[in-house]
């Protein structure tokens, strides 16, 4: 049984359902959904339940495995049965905003955290980077697969296995655009107070700047975190502002893209992964770290770091590729990453052995 926070086929459970049922056609899977609606985009062999009806508890406490992407099982207490297994993936890993209790005023998502670590039989991490931030927030006592990120298998192979689309190519056929359009994609982090960053984000300049800077004709997808979009959209800027939350996953679209901003958000390191460009936008820096605050300093990510519209130009019109490459090398042997493009195999293979009650290799 998969289960993500966005309620879709996207994330880590995607790629493990993906390659476990390339591994074993006739294992049953089944997906958690919000509603009716988010059953479309799935492949035909997933089931679905919808969260919290009666078929999905009959199907949560007759599933062998249970795979999350972060807090998911948990939100409605339930007690594993058992010999079940429940394998928490997360959906961060490099990131640099702070994950554990003592960050987050939020008191009910304190105890769900605590409360899937106490439940996962095993996390998965990248890095021993994320490998220390799973000890110090809910999981200290949980096993730990280092085995990659299924998600981010597709950033260093450059297309999934299961899929004969190339991502570039799915993304612009989708939204319309020739095949030498150029693509940006800003995507800040969840808000947790009503914000006016993200209207108040200048697409315009981005695309001025990056043209200035590496030429070719610009398109930017504008897409809110997963959270916002269910209360907020996009707006409409202009033929050359695309609504980035009508493509569901937000991994193709990192193939797709030629250069990336965020504020905190950890989407942008998996995306470091590609090497392409990308850099962070943060008006709101000192306000933001002072409540939540980061495991590193944000000065020593491979990213530029831009805090108001002047600085944000002329980083973008400095951009040094070469440098950034090379810091994104140090930056990831830094942080212990093992990303090799061979993650979700190797969890399939953990979920099919996990079938069969035969624990994975430590």
């Amino acid at each position: 049984m998969f289960f993500t926070f966005q309620g879709k086929y996207t994330c880590n459970p995607k790629y493990i359902c993906s390659s476990l049922h390339g591994l074993s056609p006739e294992t049953k899977c089944i997906w958690v959904v919000a509603c009716d609606e988010d059953r479309a985009g799935f492949p035909d062999f997933p089931e679905t339940v919808i969260y919290g009806t009666p078929a999905y508890f009959k199907a949560l406490y007759a599933s062998k495995v249970l795979v999350d992407n972060g807090f998911n099982f948990v939100k409605l207490p339930f007690c594993k049965n058992e010999g079940q297994y429940y394998m928490e993936t997360m959906h961060g890993s490099l990131g640099i905003k702070r994950i554990d209790a003592a960050s987050n005023p939020n008191r009910k998502r304190n105890r769900i955290g605590f409360r899937c670590g106490k439940l996962a039989d095993y996390v998965i991490s990248n890095s021993q980077f994320e490998t220390d931030v799973y000890r110090s927030s809910f999981w200290e006592k949980t096993p730990v697969l280092v085995y990659g990120h299924a998600r981010n298998d597709i950033l260093i192979n450059g297309r999934d296995d299961a899929s004969e689309d190339d991502p570039r190519e799915k993304v612009r056929r989708f939204y319309g655009l020739p095949d030498e359009a150029k693509l940006a994609l800003y995507a800040p982090t969840f808000a947790r107070e009503a914000s006016k960053e993200f209207e108040a984000f200048d697409a315009g300049l981005l695309r001025k700047c990056l043209t200035e800077r590496f030429g070719g004709e610009w398109y930017i997808l504008k897409r809110l975190h997963p959270k916002d979009a269910r209360t907020r959209s996009v707006s409409a800027e202009g033929e050359f502002v695309l609504d980035g939350n009508r493509f569901t996953d937000i991994h193709e679209l990192m193939v797709a893209i030629d250069f990336a901003v965020t504020d905190y958000s950890s989407w942008l390191f998996d995306y470091v992964i590609t090497k392409k460009p990308g850099m962070i936008y943060a008006p709101d820096l000192e306000e933001y770290q002072n409540s939540t605050g980061f495991y590193y300093p944000i000065t020593s990510t491979p990213f530029p770091l831009a805090t108001d519209s002047a600085s944000f130009s002329r980083m973008i019109r400095e951009f040094d590729v070469e440098k950034y490459r090379e810091d994104v090398d140090l930056f990831l042997k830094e942080k212990g990453c093992v990303d090799d493009g061979k993650a979700a195999g190797r969890a399939a293979s953990a979920v099919l052995g996990l079938l069969s009650d035969r624990r994975p290799d430590m």
